[in-house]
């Protein structure tokens, strides 16, 4: 550790001419260098839009035997290789039926103290666009899993377009990792949405070892304002169909709409307001930037603030579908009639 002496003078009103001298550990104005290095290389990567990485988390349901069923359904019944967390491949059918009877699922606690039932599993899907080379995004999520998974048993298989089992596979490479809910101790895995902010920034960092530019932000620094929505309501949508949670948020929005309800809801209010908290910290990290001499960057992040799209939510969006329905479906003197406030005779 490296430290240095320096000289402090003496406080006023002291006759003596004499300097003090003060042991000053360099931990901290390391930090501080080292924090600031970390800042810029995440601006660079955020102006930049390098491709931000995906974990999607679901149950791994209650029964032993649908930890089986999800483990034969990502190696395609065996014909896929798997890794386990000593780094062996599994090949076939068999491997897995042992694998899965080695984890003793049914040894797990099967309720928490209020009663509800708790999954024997998670199911974790890690991923990248499209053109991700798939040898990379495997060693990351193995180096991940190494670290985040140490005391617990897992395996993984990597899907490609050409491997994933589904009928629309996406054209992106990821990793589907189901992790036994308790490790060695019996401690159970909890993931929460802090959990996956350090995940992902993990996971990134990771991949930037192997070569892979890869980031790790909050919608909200990107600017973006719909939320994704979860595997399930995205294959529903890729079949053509609509989600029973999709046909709800609808039907609200209507509603809305056919009341004239204006008022922002209490998550379009959230929206702004971390809009308006990434518009400061931008600011403040441009003015930072100048101010130490990367006059460069600084400009980018300005510009990157400056083009920020608008903000949006999916409430919005399903309103404006109506009213462009509407106005496609009706003369343009009804449109304006309608769009106009009714007045009614008070007497």
């Amino acid at each position: 550790m490296s430290s240095k002496l320096s000289v402090v003078p003496s406080r006023n009103g002291r006759k003596s001419g004499l300097r003090r001298l003060v042991y000053r550990p360099q931990t901290q104005s390391s930090k501080i260098d080292s924090d600031w290095r970390s800042t810029k290389d995440r601006l660079r990567r955020t102006v930049a839009r390098v491709p931000e990485v995906v974990i999607k988390v679901t149950g791994g349901g209650s029964k032993s035997a649908g930890v089986l069923r999800y483990m034969n359904y990502i190696s395609r019944n065996g014909a896929l290789m798997t890794v386990d967390q000593s780094g062996e491949h599994l090949d076939g059918k068999d491997n897995l039926r042992d694998v899965h009877a080695s984890w003793d699922l049914d040894l797990q606690r099967a309720h928490d103290k209020r009663g509800q039932t708790l999954h024997h599993s998670f199911n974790i899907i890690f991923s990248m666009p499209a053109k991700t080379a798939p040898d990379k995004l495997l060693e990351a999520v193995q180096a991940f899993a190494q670290l985040r998974f140490s005391r617990r048993q897992y395996i993984m298989a990597l899907h490609t377009p050409e491997t994933d089992p589904s009928r629309n596979p996406p054209p992106h490479p990821h990793v589907h990792v189901v992790v036994r809910a308790e490790d060695e101790d019996g401690y159970r895995l909890h993931i929460r949405k802090s959990t996956l902010r350090i995940w992902r920034e993990s996971f990134a960092a990771e991949l930037r070892a192997r070569g892979i530019e890869a980031n790790a932000t909050a919608r909200a620094e990107r600017g973006v304002s719909l939320k994704g929505r979860g595997s399930a309501e995205y294959h529903i949508r890729e079949r053509g169909d609509v989600s029973t949670a999709h046909a709800r948020r609808f039907a609200e929005a209507a509603d809305d709409l056919h009341k004239g309800l204006a008022e922002p809801k209490p998550w379009e209010i959230a929206m702004a307001a971390r809009r308006r908290k990434v518009l400061k910290e931008l600011a403040r990290n441009a003015a930072a930037l100048r101010y130490k001499g990367d006059v460069e960057l600084a400009e980018r992040v300005e510009r990157f603030a400056r083009e920020l799209p608008p903000l949006d939510s999916e409430r919005s969006k399903m309103q404006r579908a109506l009213l462009e329905q509407v106005k496609s479906r009706l003369q343009p003197e009804s449109v304006k009639d309608l769009l106009q406030p009714q007045e009614h005779d008070t007497q």
